[in-house]
């Protein structure tokens, strides 16, 4: 069968975790394309798989321009959270969904840019049985339908997508009476479904099915059909390194902040320099993964302390004792695999609602500029100053992994806002060295064996494309 996949253009937090799953499909004897916008492409072709490139070759990807658009405000993202009742954790899943994720897809089903026309008019005309749609881009859900085809959300963390959707179904009378829209994806996705002749409806919205690669502690309870999936770390093709031959002399702790934070803000908080001052002076080798934009405020690189901007950790993790990251799930995924505990960076109580400032230094640390990446462009050519957004000192997936692990016993929450140094210090050591850790990590990695791979997955995968494929035009 043809296998057409979709992903957000430009993040390897996107592409990564569908190559494993592409990869299986394609051996299986499959065809598989990945369709993004075609500055993606290069990123595409070093997975070995084949791009469809969209949009304009000649314009940027719409989020680096002028007319990218804010986060939702504050406000209407609370306006919401009242009339959906939510508490105070799923307030958390909602502002997930409206405030960070909402916005992005929105650029990338717009009528009056080529990238989701392109998508479609592919679809016509390649004639794919299968559409595996990520979640920020449900153009990929019109593509299937106006070919015929059967398509399916790819979800690689919490399904906020799913839960907000229920809770705006369940409310549609409230939000009415409130004056909101009972649901703002329908509205967003209509022009383009209007185009070719596309019905909108739960399955639109949600896939025939879902392909979710997330441990069930860590996924929120929806409706929907779920094909549970092992998440298989992959993290690109590099040499492996030849200091990564030989068994390290003392425990080797791996230090990853993640690649997306630092290409839209400067800095890091005040969280690197003060991991730095914990590491010091432990009997310990780190191996930090970090660029000189996240050690910006860092005063002195320990002795003990490898910086690298760059390491493949599928390679570095296996010679490890623990890890401490920031909670993004694909890093904590690479160290399920290694059975390597984890350090997960957190601020307990945080909320993740992005507040808007006004600040004259836009580049300073924590701030968001729509519009903006850093190396990339980081100038508008608009009129005024752009709007600038207050991010809080955590990843969004933060909080829920700290939880899960900490669940797990494979792992604990380091907090450089509530932790002192010698507190934190203590607890790197302690995860580093305790067996009641990787005893924890080692069960985890059980429960990871015992979900189907991406191979075992495929099987389904053609059934289920059989079974929900629409009749051809």
């Amino acid at each position: 069968m043809r296998v057409l996949f979709t992903i957000y253009p430009n993040s390897l937090a996107h592409l990564y975790p569908v190559v494993p799953l592409a990869w299986a499909l394609q051996s299986a004897g499959h065809e598989v394309r990945i369709a993004a916008h075609h500055s993606a492409a290069e990123q595409i072709i070093t997975t070995g798989l084949s791009p469809v490139a969209l949009g304009d070759p000649d314009t940027p990807e719409v989020r680096l321009t002028d007319e990218a658009k804010p986060p939702k405000t504050p406000e209407e993202v609370d306006r919401y959270a009242r009339v959906l009742g939510l508490t105070e954790k799923e307030r958390e899943y909602w502002i997930t969904y409206f405030q960070y994720l909402f916005v992005p897809m929105s650029d990338y089903i717009r009528v009056d840019r080529s990238e989701a026309s392109d998508m479609v008019e592919f679809a016509r005309a390649w004639q794919p049985d299968l559409v595996l749609w990520d979640v920020t881009v449900p153009s990929g859900a019109v593509a299937a339908r106006a070919c015929g085809a059967a398509q399916a959300r790819l979800v690689n963390g919490e399904d906020v997508f799913a839960f907000s959707l229920d809770r705006l179904a369940e409310h549609a009378d409230e939000l009415r009476a409130a004056g909101l829209d009972e649901n703002p994806l329908a509205t967003m996705l209509r022009p383009l479904a209007d185009k070719y002749g596309v019905e909108i409806d739960r399955e639109l919205l949600l896939g025939d099915f879902t392909v979710d690669a997330i441990p069930d502690g860590l996924q929120l309870p929806v409706r929907v059909n779920r094909v549970h999936m092992r998440h298989i770390p992959f993290a690109g093709a590099q040499t492996f390194p030849k200091w990564l031959h030989d068994k390290p002399e003392r425990p080797r702790v791996a230090l990853s902040l993640g690649e997306s934070t630092r290409r839209f803000i400067r800095g890091d908080w005040d969280r690197a320099p003060k991991i730095m001052k914990a590491l010091e002076g432990l009997d310990i080798e780190v191996v930090a993964t970090l660029n000189s934009l996240q050690l910006d405020d860092v005063e002195k690189i320990p002795d003990n302390v490898r910086v690298i901007e760059w390491v493949n950790l599928t390679h570095l993790l296996p010679t490890c004792s623990a890890m401490i990251h920031h909670g993004g799930i694909g890093t904590y995924s690479a160290a399920v695999p290694a059975k390597v505990p984890h350090l997960v960076c957190d601020i307990e109580g945080e909320s993740l609602m992005l507040q808007p400032v006004q600040d004259t230094d836009a580049s300073r640390t924590g701030t968001l500029l729509p519009g903006l990446e850093i190396g990339k462009r980081e100038e508008r050519e608009a009129d005024g100053p752009p709007p600038v957004f207050e991010l809080p000192a955590k990843k969004v997936e933060a909080t829920p992994v700290s939880e899960f692990v900490i669940a797990q016993g494979s792992g604990a929450r380091l907090d450089h806002r509530a932790q002192t140094v010698e507190e934190m210090r203590a607890l790197i050591l302690e995860v580093t060295t305790s067996e009641a850790y990787r005893k924890g990590a080692e069960s985890v990695h059980e429960q990871w064996l015992a979900t189907p791979s991406p191979s075992d997955v495929v099987p389904i995968l053609e059934r289920l494309a059989v079974e929900h494929r629409r009749q051809r035009d």
